[in-house]
């Protein structure tokens, strides 16, 4: 007895281009160099329901996906599913705001902290740089959180001075004082990656605790990072074994509390801190004292009806800059939130700036801003919602196809190169560095993950040299998202695969 199998439709598809093959190889005509018109259309046709069959794979209660591919080079679109229906994003809504952050500024700009001398005072005047003394950028240039306070403690003994008279002044007022987004849960605020943004920043604005045993059964040794008067630590960890080591902070205030036990020097997860105006200045001050500086005074900070202005050059005793392509690349090759968050609003101060309001950058004018950024090229973004700049809150919203049209656009921008450096490569970097390591060289995307939500987005270059863009989102995913970043990584192998 004869038994009879269904066929898919893509093995079907399969079969007759290799029919199709086989008789070209019959004919005495040489093989075509590239596959026929007609092959490479049937192959086109075929990707929509391979990808229908990975990403509805795990089909499951209420998980529902977006998703777009586009041909990089005609703009074809080769696939869609409910491209025009806004997703929450996670770390996705960063390619936006990264996007209109580096448009309105540019790939060669710096962002600047200042340091000066007002009369017998000493003032720190911030901009809303968030690269201020954060590890993995001061590591990339050879040095240390605190290498920046180096140079400024160099430059004031250069200019003979080690003792200040009056006080120490800080201005965070270049972003405004809501400084925690209301739509984070409360659950996150004590976790690094809800920390809080303002004008001026430090060290990511956490304090890193590295702890090592002693003998057995003593409390073991810790230093903190960085060095501060005013966070206090309450050291319950034991050096032997015992329960894992672990650190919490207080609700609102700067205590730590490290407990358990260690055997070996261990880096505590990095905590936030409440205030990062007043933890730069308090850093700034503890080290310039570790360097001999005196500040006679207090720490205060400026008027609130001191204008909103960088300090008169010949009062300035010190800059530090970081380089756009530093801080872009913190935003979504690393997925850095306090990064994207001082990008949507310092791009907010710009955008009023430049309709002639002098007013701190705020989450609102930064949505305004990246919705005129889209806009002015030619992107719909009458459904995008943009509650914050990382993607943390749950109020944010976007589709596919604005994701995939904003990458398009990327690829043509001034900015081209900056922009897509700054994406995680698979199986290289980032957020994607331990994703698809067998394709290094062929994904360049961003990764976003909140619960509920898987997202990835990005380019694709295929096995032939093919440019395509994607974006794959899941929402509503009910217990571990690890699944459905499976498919999409299926999803994506496939891309490279085609045609």
């Amino acid at each position: 007895m004869t038994r009879l199998f269904p066929i898919s439709r893509a093995a079907l598809l399969l079969c007759l281009v290799l029919a199709a093959c086989s008789t070209q190889r019959a004919s005495n005509e040489a093989p075509e160099a590239e596959p026929s018109k007609t092959l490479v259309a049937a192959a086109a046709d075929s990707l929509p329901a391979r990808l229908d069959e990975i990403l509805h794979r795990r089909d499951d209660g209420n998980v529902r996906y977006a998703a777009r591919v586009v041909d990089l080079e005609t703009g074809r679109e080769l696939y869609a599913v409910a491209a025009d229906e806004p997703f929450l994003p996670a770390s996705n809504m960063k390619l936006p705001v990264s996007a209109a952050a580096l448009d309105r500024f540019g790939s060669a700009h710096t962002f600047k902290t200042y340091l000066a001398l007002d009369g017998d005072d000493l003032l720190v005047v911030g901009t809303g740089d968030p690269g201020t003394g954060d590890p993995t950028i001061a590591k990339k240039h050879g040095g240390t959180p605190v290498t920046m306070f180096d140079q400024w403690a160099d430059a004031l003994l250069a200019k003979g001075v080690s003792t200040i008279r009056g006080d120490l002044v800080y201005d965070d007022r270049a972003l405004d004082e809501q400084r925690v987004h209301p739509s984070w849960s409360k659950g996150f605020l004590t976790d690094w990656y809800a920390a809080p943004v303002a004008g001026l920043n430090f060290n990511d604005n956490c304090v890193d605790i590295t702890a090592r045993p002693t003998a057995d059964g003593e409390k073991v040794a810790y230093t903190v990072m960085p060095p501060t008067q005013g966070v206090a630590v309450i050291n319950h960890l034991t050096s032997g074994p015992g329960d894992e080591p672990k650190i919490d902070r207080a609700e609102s205030a700067d205590a730590f509390s490290i407990s358990g036990a260690t055997t070996k020097p261990v880096e505590l997860k990095s905590k936030p801190v409440t205030d990062p105006g007043a933890f730069f200045a308090d850093a700034l001050r503890t080290h310039l004292a570790s360097r001999g500086i005196t500040i006679q005074g207090g720490t205060r900070r400026v008027d609130a009806s001191a204008p909103l202005a960088v300090p008169p050059v010949d009062t300035i005793v010190a800059v530090h800059e970081t380089r756009m392509p530093d801080a872009i690349g913190r935003v979504n090759k690393q997925s850095q939130n306090l990064f994207a968050e001082a990008f949507c609003k310092m791009l907010g101060r710009a955008y009023r700036a430049d309709q002639g309001r002098d007013e701190p950058g705020s989450w609102a004018a930064g949505a305004e801003a990246v919705k005129s950024f889209l806009a002015r090229n030619g992107i719909d973004a009458s459904s995008l919602v943009v509650a914050d700049g990382s993607g943390l809150g749950r109020d944010n919203r976007i589709t596919t196809r604005i994701i995939s049209d904003l990458l398009v656009l990327m690829r043509r921008h001034r900015g081209a190169d900056t922009f897509f450096d700054s994406l995680s490569i698979a199986g290289g970097d980032g957020t994607l560095g331990k994703r698809l390591s067998d394709l290094k060289g062929h994904v360049f995307g961003k990764t976003g993950y909140i619960g509920g939500v898987r997202a990835c987005s990005g380019y694709v270059k295929t096995r032939r040299g093919k440019w395509l863009v994607f974006s794959f989102i899941y929402n509503h995913i009910d217990g571990p998202v690890k699944p459905y970043e499976e498919l999409q990584d299926e999803a994506i192998r496939a891309l490279v695969a085609y045609p």
